[in-house]
């Protein structure tokens, strides 16, 4: 049996004015997520999907640019 990843809101972040929602996708009990996708709050699109590690509020103004 495989396990679906599992989606939880790790932080909303502030940046310049705009809000991210970071997701961290989980897979089955792990405690570190296997990859980090970013949603801006303003529209709810996703902004980056898989990102390795968790992004900085500079990773994302630098994504913004």
């Amino acid at each position: 049996m495989q396990n679906e990843p599992v989606k939880r809101t790790i932080a909303v972040l502030g940046v310049d004015g705009e809000n991210f929602e970071v997701d961290g996708h989980f897979s089955g009990d792990e405690r570190k997520a296997r990859w980090y996708t970013v949603k801006k709050l303003s529209n709810g699109k996703v902004f980056v999907d898989h990102l390795p590690k968790f992004p900085s509020h500079e990773e994302i103004r630098r994504m913004v640019s």
